[in-house]
């Protein structure tokens, strides 16, 4: 059985690099397994190393073989993504800040937009030893430093900040989502036309589209903690007007509705759903 699928670890990120990565995460099982299980948007890109057996990524039924150990994956958007695991299953890396691609990474939100990228070809510098660093680590949690200390390394190539974007995203998160693209615009000082295109740029999605996702995952952070029955009254704490509006975006983001997610056989993905915390 899986033991974990992206547990957080209480692993202290550098300070230097708070403002790009969340938080360590790790996932493994405790035997061979055979399963497959749906890959849902959360607004957050991640940095995997898989150490046990690769997994296959299927993205709309094509399988992809990823050719790395090391692997980014990006914002997920209208497509249907699922996780399948022949072996042992294990991986640990970092949850990132959505503006992390772009700025250490010098890279487009679109270009890992619905889909794992192999870390050596998406980085601007080169990886000298961190393969050979991550092969040499006696235990998952061993790979952690070698990877914080490559981060480090991207610092000092990283991109200017662009200040108003960074506010924008921090609002977002803040206020779960409820707050127009228009109000965050005229908040941030420039044009609606220049923040929708500016933020796709950097996130890879639309801001609209951001706040949907993590308005939605605001509901199951308070799912998790409480009762199913009480979805609808959660679905209007978190700023839906109505049912309907509520359904209709849960469908879109997670391919079916709130009832049949929870009773279907991956209803146990919404513990890992959630706005992340650093």
């Amino acid at each position: 059985m899986k033991k974990n699928f992206a547990k957080k670890l209480d692993f202290e990120i550098p300070l230097e690099l708070q403002d790009y990565i969340i938080t360590a995460i790790q996932g493994e099982s405790e035997a061979i397994i055979h399963t497959s299980y749906p890959v849902h948007p959360n607004g957050f890109p991640l940095v995997i190393h898989v150490y046990n057996d690769m997994p296959i990524v299927h993205i709309n039924d094509v399988a992809m073989h990823p050719q790395s150990r090391l692997q980014i994956a990006g914002q997920i958007q209208d497509v249907d993504v699922t996780m399948e695991i022949k072996g042992l299953f294990g991986q640990i890396g970092f949850l990132l800040y959505p503006s992390t691609p772009y700025y250490l990474f010098h890279k487009s939100g679109d270009y890992f937009l619905n889909t794992w990228r192999d870390f050596e070809k998406s980085v601007p510098i080169p990886l000298n030893d961190l393969n050979k660093d991550l092969s040499d680590a006696t235990t998952p949690l061993g790979k952690i430093p070698p990877l914080l200390d490559f981060f480090k390394l991207l610092l000092d190539n990283r991109l200017p900040a662009i200040p108003w974007i960074d506010d924008a995203l921090r609002q977002i998160y803040q206020l779960g989502g409820k707050i127009t693209q228009e109000t965050i615009a005229e908040q941030s000082g420039v044009s609606l036309r220049h923040f929708r295109r500016k933020f796709k740029e950097v996130v890879g999605v639309s801001p609209k589209y951001f706040c949907k996702v993590i308005q939605l995952n605001v509901v199951f952070e308070l799912l998790n903690a409480s009762d199913e029955e009480k979805l609808h009254h959660l679905a209007l704490d978190c700023g839906y007007y109505d049912q309907a509006h509520f359904i209709n975006d849960f469908k879109r983001l997670i391919g079916q509705s709130p009832r049949n997610f929870l009773n279907g056989e991956h209803s146990y993905v919404k513990t890992y759903m959630g706005r992340a915390s650093g």
